[in-house]
């Protein structure tokens, strides 16, 4: 993407030799961004348009996709969970909040008999 004229009035001149070839690095650049932003645009949009027309497909990756978070959002609970209660059943014989976790896994067990 070429520099506006207003750019190039507040563009700061090079501090080494070589600038020209500093610039043809640069438009290589830009021009192989440009087609790298084209490629993704364009595959962007062919991915949209074949969602807005299918609708199978759209009620097929909706509900493909609720499933996964459901699932990955109650393993992740499970796990963060079972850390939790492992570490609080370690930190019992902490002298301030020992009775209380105490307490709280004990009510914990009577809860699952």
């Amino acid at each position: 993407m070429p520099l506006t004229k207003d750019q190039e009035k507040r563009k700061l001149p090079s501090k080494s030799r070589g600038d020209e070839k500093r610039h043809d690095e640069n438009e290589r650049f830009e021009k192989l961004l440009d087609k790298l932003e084209d490629m993704t645009t364009k595959g962007h949009m062919k991915d949209i348009a074949y969602h807005f027309t299918n609708k199978k497909e759209v009620i097929k990756v909706n509900l493909l996709a609720g499933v996964a978070r459901g699932v990955g959002l109650t393993l992740g609970t499970a796990i963060f969970l079972g850390i939790l209660f492992f570490i609080l059943s370690q930190t019992v014989s902490l002298p301030l909040i020992g009775d209380y976790i105490a307490q709280l896994l004990e009510v914990i067990d009577a809860q699952r008999e």
